[in-house]
């Protein structure tokens, strides 16, 4: 990396930290909505991890030490710290928003952590899609809510106030982590970010996951809302983890 005319070494293990404007909520009929300001409200930051003898992480500190309110980079191939999809081409302006401390890490060798932010980003062209979702081993949760009371009279007759009685109508959550390739994380980042965002979408086919939402809910298919991601950064040279949460939409009437 080149920050304001000087060569950087950046570690791999940088994680992406993308925060859309989404405020979720779970209704009375257990189903979720989410609050949404628009893509124009995303925030695009990264954690980045700096390596190399002290003397070139001192003058890096020293520029830092203009508090300036922003400043250029200019990303390798393969440095892509604000995501998969994003436009890391050209100039990058960035916001400095966390301040790391210089480590002494081996025999001549320092690092320094920084929080960054992207300023105006711009996205590379990609088919958007969770066509190629691929799990993580078997690392993943699946969850039916039930929502019961049961009450007790003072001569311990019970009585059960059940919210949705009808059988598999409860509702669920799916949550997975998934490994995938650049390509294939750039495509299922965008689709996140604009096609699903706070919509309902199909619940989408990878692997051989049966009854994601508990086996009361049946193998399918179902419609979802995405509740919450996480992109967990790269994982050696050419792979990228994520998580997903998927929220069960249940259809009580058409909105």
């Amino acid at each position: 990396m080149i920050w304001d005319g000087r060569s950087v070494l950046v570690l791999w293990k940088y994680k992406p930290q993308t925060k859309l404007s989404l405020k979720w909520a779970q209704r009375a009929d257990s189903n979720w909505r989410g609050c949404d300001r628009s893509a124009d409200e995303d925030i695009y930051s990264a954690d980045v991890t700096f390596r190399g003898p002290i003397d070139e992480l001192t003058d890096l500190e020293l520029v830092l030490a203009q508090r300036r309110a922003n400043f250029i980079i200019n990303c390798n191939s393969g440095e892509e710290i604000f995501g998969a999809d994003v436009d890391h081409t050209g100039d990058v302006k960035v916001i400095v928003t966390g301040y790391g401390k210089i480590r002494h890490v081996s025999f001549k060798v320092y690092e320094m952590s920084l929080s960054l932010r992207m300023v105006d980003p711009s996205f590379i062209n990609v088919v958007t899609s969770l066509d190629t979702l691929r799990t993580l081993g078997h690392v993943d949760t699946r969850e039916t809510v039930f929502e019961m009371n049961k009450l007790f009279t003072y001569d311990q007759d019970i009585y059960i106030q059940d919210h949705l009685a009808q059988d598999g109508t409860e509702a669920g959550t799916y949550q997975a982590r998934f490994n995938q390739d650049r390509d294939e994380m750039a495509a299922i980042r965008r689709y996140l970010s604009t096609t699903a965002r706070a919509n309902k979408i199909p619940f989408p086919s990878f692997g051989n996951i049966l009854y994601p939402f508990g086996t009361r809910a049946g193998l399918g298919p179902f419609n979802c809302r995405v509740i919450r991601w996480d992109d967990l950064g790269r994982q050696g040279f050419c792979d990228w983890n994520l998580s997903i949460t998927f929220a069960r939409d249940l259809a009580y009437w058409n909105e």
